[in-house]
C-alpha cells in the first residue's frame, strides 16, 4: 500500500473527485473534524441550516417524495455517466415534484371526500324508507337535530369528540354545512361540542329532501368521486411511465452532488486549494499519479508515502487498509472472513485456508449425492443473471454452494446415500470394496466387501470404524488448530512482536506443548495397554508451560526492561496459574470440539435412514407409492433446508472459535476504494 497526498487548486477539486469516484482505485483518508467545528455545528440554529442548505439537497427530498407518490424506484448510487446537476436540472426536479404534488393533493382531497360521503351514507341509511322531509324529523320525540355551519377543518375534531353519541352528516357543496343527529338524552353533549367548534345554526327549510332522496344524491356523488380517484391513479401511472427515467436520472445527479460535497468536507482546504489524502495499492500509485497530473494539466502536487512514513499510522490513529486478492474459489468465502474482521496489513490472509476447510467440514457433515447436487444447482441458479435478478439476496451464497455441493456429492458416494436412499449405490459400492479388499492397501485398512465404503450407521460390526471416523474428525481439528497457531507465530514475527511469537500459549511454546500432548495421545492409542507415561513426557509438557507462564518475565530480562514485575509479584503468580488453566482447557476444548463434525455426519446419516425406512414402511399400504413419494420429498426438503443451515452454522462456529481465535487477536481495515457506483 502507498498513501498519496494530492495538493490541488479549488478549481480542479470537482474534476478530481469525479475521476476518483469513477475510477475506484483510491481509498480516501478520513480527516477528523476538530472539537471546535463540532461545537459550532451544534450551536447553529436549525433555521440557519435550512436557509444555507444547497438546492440539490432540497431537490433530493422533493424527488424522493415524488417518486414515492407515483411508485418510481430510485437508485441507491449514481449511474456510471452521472454528472452533478445544473441549475436547469434543479428547476426541472422542482417542476416534476410540483406536478406530482398536485396529483397527490387532488388524490388526497378526493379520498377525503369519499370518506366523508361514505360516512354520511352510512349514517343516513339509518333513516332509509322515511317518507317525510328531513325537516320533519325534528318533531320526533326521540331525536335531536342540529343543522348549521362548522368550518371543514373542525368537523373531524367534532366527530372524534362526539364519538358514538351523535352522527354528523356533511351537507352542501362547500363542505361547511352539517346535519348533526343525536338522541334527546344526548342533546346536551351535542350542543356543548358544537359550541366548542363555533357552530352556526341555520333553520331547516320545509321542503328539505327525504332521507331516501338525499341518499340517492350522496351515492351518485360517491360514484363520481370514485371515478375521479381512478382517473387520478391512471394519471399517476402515466406520469411515472413518462417521467420515471428522468426522475431517476435527476435523483442520481443530485445524489452525486451530495456525495461530492461530503467527500470535500473530509479534506484539508483553504479558500483556493485542497489537500486529498488516500491509500492506493502500491502498483497503482505511479499510474494514478500520472493520470491525476494529466487531468489537472500539471497543477496538482502529488507525493507518495510508504505506510511506515505516515504519522497517523505510527501513532495508531489510522490503520493501513488491506486489499484481499483471491481466486474465484477463495473469493466466495471472503465475506465469511471479513464478517469476523479484516487481517492486519502485513499479516497472512487466512481466506484460502478458511475456504478449503469450510467446504471440507461441511461436506463431511452433509454427505449425500442427490442433496449435494441440489446445493450445486442452487449455486448455479443464484449465480446466473436471471437467478440473481429473481433472488437478489441469495447471490452471495452462489459461490459457497457451488463449492460445497460437489464435495457433498463425493462424501455422499462414501456414505452410500442418494436423496436419503441407501440402496441405489449398494451394487457399485460393493464392487469397489470387493476390489479394495484384495489389495495390500485394503488388507492393511481391514476393508471387506460391503455395500458402503464408509458405513456410519451404528452397528456391532462397524463400531470400531465409526470411532476411527471420529478420530479422523479430531485429526482435522488438530491440523486446523496447528495452522492457526502457525499463523499467529508468523504474523507476530512479521509485526516484530517476538515475545508473543515465542512465549504466548498460541506461540512457539504453545505449539510445542500442543504437539507433544497430541503425540502422547497417538502413542497411547497405538500402544494401548503397553503405553507408559514417562518422566520425559512430564518434562516435555512442563517446559513449554513454564515458558508460557514465565514469558513476560523472560522477555523483560532479555530486553533489560524494568521493573521485571510491572504489576507486582503476586499478580504475576496469579496470572501464571490462570495461564496454565487457560492453556490446558483451551487446547482440550478446541480439539474435542471437532467431535461435533463426526456427530453431525452421524446424525445426517441417521436422519436419512429414518426417512428411507418410513418411506419403505408405507410403500405397501393403500396409495403406498404416493405416500412414499411424499415422504421422500418432504424429508429431503427438511434435510436440505434445515440441516444444511445447521451444519453451515456449526462450520462457521468451528472457524470462528477454534481457528480465527488463535491468530485474529487484532483486526485490520479492509481496502474500500472510493467509487460512486459500487461494483456488482
Amino acid at each position: 500500500m502507498k498513501q498519496l497526498v494530492i495538493t490541488l487548486l479549488a478549481q480542479d477539486v470537482d474534476a478530481v473527485i469525479k475521476f476518483l469516484g469513477r475510477n475506484g482505485r483510491m481509498q480516501l483518508s478520513r480527516i477528523n473534524a476538530s472539537p471546535d467545528d463540532a461545537a459550532e455545528r451544534e450551536r447553529t440554529p436549525p433555521a440557519k441550516i435550512n436557509e444555507e442548505c444547497p438546492s440539490y439537497l432540497t431537490a433530493l427530498e422533493h424527488l424522493k417524495k415524488a417518486a414515492c407518490g407515483i411508485g418510481v424506484d430510485l437508485p441507491s448510487e449514481p449511474f456510471a455517466a452521472t454528472e452533478p446537476p445544473s441549475d436547469s436540472d434543479i428547476r426541472l426536479s422542482f417542476a416534476i415534484a410540483d406536478e406530482v404534488e398536485t396529483l397527490e393533493q387532488d388524490e388526497y382531497e378526493a379520498n377525503l371526500k369519499r370518506e366523508r360521503l361514505e360516512n354520511a351514507i352510512a349514517a343516513l341509511s339509518e333513516f332509509s324508507g322515511v317518507g317525510s322531509p328531513i325537516s320533519s324529523l325534528k318533531d320526533l320525540s326521540f331525536l335531536n337535530l342540529r343543522v348549521g355551519k362548522v368550518e371543514p377543518q373542525k368537523q373531524e375534531a367534532l366527530k372524534q369528540n362526539l364519538g358514538n353519541r351523535a352522527v354528523v352528516i356533511p351537507l352542501g357543496e362547500d363542505g361547511g354545512d352539517i346535519l348533526a343527529v343525536s338522541s334527546k338524552k344526548g342533546r346536551f353533549a351535542l350542543d356543548s361540542e358544537l359550541t366548542k367548534q363555533d357552530f352556526s345554526p341555520v333553520p331547516l327549510p320545509e321542503d328539505t329532501d327525504t332521507p331516501d332522496d338525499t341518499l340517492r344524491e350522496l351515492r351518485a356523488e360517491l360514484r363520481e368521486t370514485v371515478v375521479r380517484l381512478e382517473r387520478i391513479a391512471a394519471e399517476k401511472k402515466s406520469f411515472a411511465a413518462k417521467h420515471g427515467d428522468s426522475i431517476r436520472a435527476l435523483y442520481a445527479s443530485s445524489l452525486m452532488a451530495k456525495i461530492m460535497d461530503e467527500v470535500k468536507s473530509r479534506f484539508t482546504a483553504t479558500s483556493s486549494a485542497f489537500q486529498i489524502k488516500g491509500w492506493v495499492e502500491a502498483p497503482e500509485a505511479k499510474p494514478l499519479a500520472r493520470e491525476l497530473s494529466h487531468l489537472t494539466e500539471g497543477r496538482a502536487a502529488i507525493r507518495a508515502f510508504d505506510p511506515h512514513e505516515v504519522a497517523r499510522v505510527a501513532t495508531g490513529e489510522e490503520k493501513i487498509p488491506v486489499a484481499l486478492q483471491h481466486g474465484k474459489f477463495a473469493k466466495t468465502f471472503q465475506p465469511l472472513v471479513l464478517s469476523y474482521g479484516a487481517p492486519l496489513y502485513g499479516t497472512i490472509d487466512p481466506t484460502p485456508i478458511t475456504a478449503f476447510f469450510f467446504a471440507l467440514l461441511f461436506a463431511i457433515m452433509f454427505g449425500d449425492v442427490g442433496q449435494g447436487a441440489v446445493l450445486f444447482l442452487l449455486g448455479l441458479l443464484f449465480g446466473s443473471k436471471r437467478g440473481s435478478a429473481k433472488f437478489p439476496g441469495m447471490q452471495a451464497y452462489a459461490g459457497p454452494l457451488k463449492a460445497i455441493g460437489p464435495l457433498s456429492m463425493v462424501t455422499g458416494l462414501l456414505y452410500g446415500g442418494v436423496f436419503a436412499n441407501e440402496t441405489l449405490l449398494e451394487k457399485p459400492t460393493a464392487a469397489v470394496t470387493a476390489f479394495l479388499a484384495d489389495t495390500a492397501f485394503g488388507r492393511t485398512l481391514g476393508i471387506v466387501e460391503t455395500e458402503r465404503l464408509l458405513n456410519l450407521m451404528p452397528d456391532k460390526d462397524n463400531i470400531g470404524k465409526i470411532f476411527m471416523f471420529f478420530g479422523f474428525t479430531v485429526a482435522i481439528g488438530i491440523i486446523l488448530n496447528s495452522i492457526g497457531i502457525i499463523l499467529f507465530v508468523m504474523n507476530n514475527i512479521a509485526m516484530r512482536r517476538y515475545d508473543k511469537a515465542l512465549f504466548s500459549r498460541n506461540g512457539i511454546a504453545g505449539i510445542c506443548f500442543f504437539w507433544y500432548a497430541v503425540s502422547i495421545g497417538v502413542r497411547a492409542i497405538i500402544q494401548k495397554s503397553a503405553f507408559v507415561f514417562t518422566s520425559v513426557d512430564m518434562i516435555c509438557l512442563i517446559v513449554p508451560v513454564f515458558f508460557i507462564v514465565s514469558g513476560p518475565l523472560i522477555w523483560n530480562i532479555i530486553t533489560a526492561r524494568r521493573p521485571l514485575f510491572p504489576e507486582g509479584v503476586f499478580p504475576f503468580f496469579m496470572e501464571g496459574v490462570v495461564g496454565i488453566l487457560e492453556t490446558l482447557s483451551g487446547y482440550i476444548s478446541n480439539t474435542v470440539s471437532f467431535l461435533r463434525v463426526g456427530a453431525f455426519a452421524l446424525s445426517h446419516t441417521i436422519l436419512s435412514f429414518i426417512i428411507f425406512t418410513m418411506a419403505e414402511k408405507v410403500s405397501h399400504a393403500m396409495l403406498g407409492g404416493l405416500w412414499q413419494t411424499v415422504i421422500f420429498l418432504v424429508g429431503n426438503v427438511i434435510i436440505i433446508l434445515l440441516e444444511a443451515m445447521i451444519v453451515a452454522i456449526q462450520v462457521v462456529r468451528l472457524q470462528y472459535y477454534e481457528f480465527f481465535s488463535k491468530f485474529f487477536t487484532e483486526t485490520g481495515a479492509e481496502f474500500k476504494p472510493f467509487r460512486f457506483k459500487k461494483a456488482a
